[in-house]
């Protein structure tokens, strides 16, 4: 069982998650290929999706080749607290962006569904935070008051 572990930088709260190899295979996979080092970024609260960060993964650690081939797995519209989703986005298609966007959802409470000004969007559920989720998602919170913060995401 491959697990990875989220943590707020300057908070210095983890939270543990297992991939779903199983359930989301190809998915997973590419989501361990990336963390084959610590990835950092800013994380923002979601703006239409409810109780979410949304994590980018910078450009220069994508492969396009493999991230537009990855099939619809373990999809779901309607993600439970601590689902971790994939979704990739090419080059216009995120609100005119003219890069290509990739984005790691981290979703921490009820209520959530991936509703974009796009229209609905059947999304890779890939993950599930296991191990802290109520700590963790009391900081993702607190991310709609204070903004964006770092997070970093590792191998186990």
């Amino acid at each position: 069982m491959k697990k990875i572990k989220l943590t707020f930088v300057d908070e210095g709260i983890s939270a543990i998650a297992v991939l779903l190899e199983d359930k989301a295979p190809r998915t997973a996979r590419m989501i361990w290929n990336l963390l084959e080092t610590p990835m950092e970024n800013d994380a923002i609260h979601a703006m239409f999706t409810g109780r979410e960060l949304s994590f980018g993964v910078p450009n220069d650690r994508v492969d396009e080749s493999t991230i537009f081939d990855l099939p619809p797995e373990n999809q779901t519209m309607f993600p439970l607290p601590g689902s971790l989703i994939w979704n990739a986005y090419r080059p216009y298609q995120w609100l005119g962006t003219p890069r290509a966007v990739y984005d790691f959802g981290i979703f921490y409470g009820p209520e959530s569904r991936i509703l974009l000004p796009t229209g609905w969007r059947p999304s890779n559920h890939f993950g599930d935070i296991v191990e802290n989720l109520e700590e963790f998602a009391a900081c993702c919170a607190r991310c709609q008051r204070e903004g964006v913060k770092k997070i970093r995401i590792q191998r186990v």
